[in-house]
C-alpha cells in the first residue's frame, strides 16, 4: 500500500478510456485524515496555507516544537495534529515527529494506523529508550511516539526534566516536533508541557466551543507563560463569519 496521490489505469493522451482510475490508499489510516485520503481537497489546501504561515514563522530558527490543544474535549485537536503533521512532513527538507501526550485519551496511533506498542510514558518512566518507542508511519518523513500506558501522574510526568531532555534529543533528529496534548480546561497538562514548547496552538470547533470556554483556555495558557501562537478553527462554514472573526482575534 502507498500514500501516493494515486495509481492505476489512466486515459491515454488524445483519447478516452472506459477503464476506471484506481486510487490506492491504506484503509488503516482514518478516513478523516484528509491530508492522506484527499490531498487535493479544499481542506487539505487550508492545512497547506497554515503550514506556509508556520514555516515562515520559524524560518531560520532550527527545529521547532509545537503543542496542539483545545479548550474542551471533542474539538478535533488530535485530528488537526495529525493533518498538520502530515502537511509539514510533505514540505521539502522537513522531518516530523508527532508525539501523543494525551495519556488519558490517546488517538494518534489509531488515526495513523499505527499498531499498539510502548510509548511516551514508558520512555519517561525510564523503562525504555527512544528507539524502542519511535514508530515509523506510512507517511514519508513522519514518525510518531505513542502515548503508552496511562501513568498515575500525567501532569507531573509532562512537567519533568525528562520531557525537556527528550525534546532536546528529538530536535537533533527532526525539524519539527508536534505534540497532541489534553484539553486545557479539564486538565493542566497542556499548560505544563507548553512551558517546554516553542509555541502552542489552540484548536476551536465552531458550533461546539463556547466563547467563555475558549477565553478561559486562553487565560490559563497565558498565565502559564506559554507562547500562544493563535487559534486553529475546525468545522468552519461560510455562514460562521462573525464567529471566525471573534476566534481569530482571540489571540492577538
Amino acid at each position: 500500500m502507498t500514500g501516493d496521490e494515486g495509481s492505476g489505469t489512466r486515459p491515454p493522451k488524445g483519447g478516452r478510456s472506459t477503464e476506471p482510475v484506481i486510487v490506492i490508499t491504506d484503509s488503516s489510516i482514518d478516513d478523516h485524515v484528509v491530508m492522506y485520503h484527499e490531498p487535493k481537497s479544499l481542506q487539505a489546501e487550508q492545512y497547506r496555507a497554515f503550514r506556509t504561515n508556520l514555516l515562515a514563522m520559524h524560518q531560520g530558527r532550527g527545529s521547532r516544537a509545537l503543542a496542539i490543544t483545545s479548550a474542551m474535549k471533542g474539538e478535533g485537536k488530535s485530528l488537526s495534529a495529525v493533518n498538520i503533521a502530515i502537511c509539514v512532513a510533505e514540505a521539502p527538507g522537513t522531518r516530523v515527529c508527532l508525539v501523543d501526550t494525551d495519556f488519558r485519551a490517546p488517538r494518534i496511533a489509531g488515526l495513523l494506523g499505527v499498531g499498539p506498542g510502548p510509548g511516551l510514558s514508558d520512555l519517561l518512566l525510564d523503562e525504555l529508550g527512544l528507539n524502542a518507542v519511535l514508530a515509523e508511519t506510512k507517511i514519508r518523513d513522519l514518525a510518531v511516539i505513542r502515548a503508552g500506558r496511562e501513568p498515575r501522574n500525567p501532569s507531573e510526568l509532562l512537567g519533568s526534566d525528562r520531557i525537556r531532555d527528550l525534546l532536546a534529543t528529538l530536535k537533533t533528529d527532526f525539524t519539527h516536533i508536534i505534540c497532541d496534548t489534553p484539553p486545557v480546561n479539564p486538565y493542566t497538562d497542556a499548560a505544563v508541557l507548553g512551558a517546554y514548547m516553542d509555541g502552542v496552538l489552540l484548536v476551536i470547533r465552531l458550533g461546539k466551543t463556547q466563547r467563555e470556554q475558549a477565553e478561559r483556555a486562553k487565560h490559563v495558557l497565558e498565565r502559564a507563560g506559554v507562547n500562544l501562537l493563535g487559534t486553529f478553527l475546525t468545522d468552519v462554514m461560510p455562514s460562521d463569519k462573525d464567529e471566525q472573526d471573534y476566534y481569530r482575534d482571540l489571540v492577538e
